[in-house]
């Protein structure tokens, strides 16, 4: 909340956007959802940065593997479909309660790699993913936090406290951000290669 009221930053939470009005007065509708009812409001803006709702691609949400959400159903822990064994998923379409991030991908690869072998060897014991999602928060040019948390926001740090504190705003963090992890993502990640994963048996 620091960097909130540094900034004079206005948190508007629930709010769907709806509209866009402009190249004139640029105004903004957004469809506000509380428990009690859902109301439209116009705000004015000078620039807006907006983040979509998550879905799943259309053909997912379109096939029978989806729960009532369009998320193809699986098991949280395992990443196995809920109705067809022989069925894994990950990422962006399915609906275990973790952030939807690259960092959760990366985690999840390999343990579904381990367990559609482990199925196809007519096995049951299963490695386990534990929600690992990751968001880097830039606050400020030169310094980010290194959100790293688990199911139920648990946190589940990479490193220890002294090196990054996952919790606060450090350069370090910002370091690992611009310089690190680009050449692990492009050269690693999306070759299929992991350093950093070992899928533990649950």
């Amino acid at each position: 909340m620091q960097y909130v009221e540094k900034y004079g930053s206005e948190l508007h939470f629930n709010h769907q956007l709806v509209k866009v009005d402009g190249p004139g007065p640029k105004k903004a509708w957004f469809k506000v959802v509380n428990e009690e009812n859902a109301a439209l409001v116009e705000t004015d803006f000078d620039m807006l940065h907006v983040v979509p709702p998550q879905q799943a691609p259309d053909f997912i949400r379109a096939s029978t593997l989806t729960d009532d959400a369009g998320w193809v159903s699986v098991n949280p822990q395992t990443l196995q479909h809920t109705q067809h064994a022989n069925i894994f998923a990950l990422g962006d379409v399915m609906n275990a309660p973790n952030a939807k991030t690259a960092a959760a991908a990366r985690a999840q690869a390999p343990i579904v790699a381990v367990n559609v072998i482990t199925q196809l060897k007519g096995e049951q014991n299963f490695c386990e993913y534990n929600g690992y999602g990751s968001c880097p928060l830039t606050v400020e040019r030169g310094k980010i936090v290194l959100a790293e948390f688990g199911y139920g926001g648990k946190l589940l740090p990479s490193f220890p406290k002294w090196v990054i504190d996952g919790q606060k705003p450090s350069r370090l963090a910002w370091l690992l951000k611009e310089q690190i992890l680009p050449p692990i993502y492009w050269q690693g990640m999306l070759k299929g290669r992991e350093w950093m994963v070992k899928p533990e048996r649950g």
